[in-house]
């Protein structure tokens, strides 16, 4: 078919002028049909491009609760940088491979490990805390090692051949007021006898030594003693408490000193203050 100056011929419409305005500027009907179709197909895409944006927009929203979430819950999920290494919070190891135990000021300056706590204990009743406890005070410090349900079947043992201080003469076992109990050897005790280790202030059997025939008259008034020890009577009753035999300090401190002489001057008596531990509730020590 084909048209005239636009006008129809055998009923073909698509070559007809049309203007979609209402203008002075006309295009055919094929044209103005793809134009609708066009638009179609845009108004389509957009509205699935649309629906891409909305399904993107609520996965952003959920994600954006859920990093809320995260923040709100940041001191229960994640452990912040400041309570590494810190009081309160969680041990660093070190890049040498060292752990270094804050003191918290809260706990009197006494860190300590609790190994077993509550009910999460090494055994029935075996817990146990290794407590470090310096005092600059008095300058002392001391290791504890504690059972705090207080039974005394709890035993530790050293692997190892030799138990010595940093230095020589530099290691006591127990002190005056806290005496070990009992020490079980199976050899005899070795006192160092080497004379390039010592310097000799004279011999007892020398009558030119004055201070030396002092001193042995002196000892010869000191009588043996038979008694009963204190902490045994309290644990064990009197009727129970074993009896010894010995010498009394106080008797040697007397008859040294009657006799002339300056009993700190000899190892054959010594004063150390006596004092007790007390372990608070807080497990401090005091």
């Amino acid at each position: 078919m084909s048209t005239t100056y636009g006008a129809p011929t055998g009923l073909d419409l698509s070559a007809c002028s049309v203007t979609a305005t209402g203008g002075t500027t006309s295009q055919t009907l094929a044209d103005l049909g793809k134009a609708v179709g066009d638009n179609a197909t845009a108004v389509a895409t957009a509205n699935t491009n649309a629906s891409t944006a909305n399904t993107t927009a609520q996965a952003a929203q959920s994600d954006a609760t859920a990093a809320k979430n995260a923040v709100a819950n940041l001191g229960n999920t994640y452990v912040p940088v400041s309570s590494v290494g810190a009081a309160g919070g969680v041990v660093q190891i070190e890049t040498d491979g060292s752990v270094v135990i804050p003191s918290n000021s809260a706990n009197n300056n006494a860190p300590y490990i609790n190994f077993g706590y509550g009910s999460n204990v090494i055994g029935a009743g075996n817990s146990a805390i290794i407590n470090y406890n310096g005092s600059s005070a008095s300058a002392k410090d001391y290791l504890n090692w504690i059972n705090p349900d207080g039974s005394k079947s709890f035993g530790r043992y050293l692997d190892g051949t030799v138990l010595t201080g940093r230095s020589s003469g530099s290691l006591n076992i127990g002190v005056a007021a806290q005496p070990v109990n009992t020490v079980y050897a199976q050899n005899a005790t070795v006192v160092t006898s080497d004379a390039t280790t010592k310097t000799i202030a004279g011999r007892l059997t020398d009558t030119a030594y004055a201070d030396g025939q002092k001193l042995i008259a002196a000892l010869a008034t000191v009588k043996p003693t038979v008694y009963q020890l204190n902490t045994s009577i309290a644990e064990k009753g009197a009727a129970n408490a074993r009896y010894h035999v010995g010498y009394i300090a106080q008797d040697i401190e007397a008859a040294i000193t009657a006799a002339g002489l300056d009993p700190s001057k000899f190892a054959l008596w010594t004063k150390t203050a006596i004092f007790t531990v007390t372990q608070n509730e807080d497990k401090t020590f005091t």
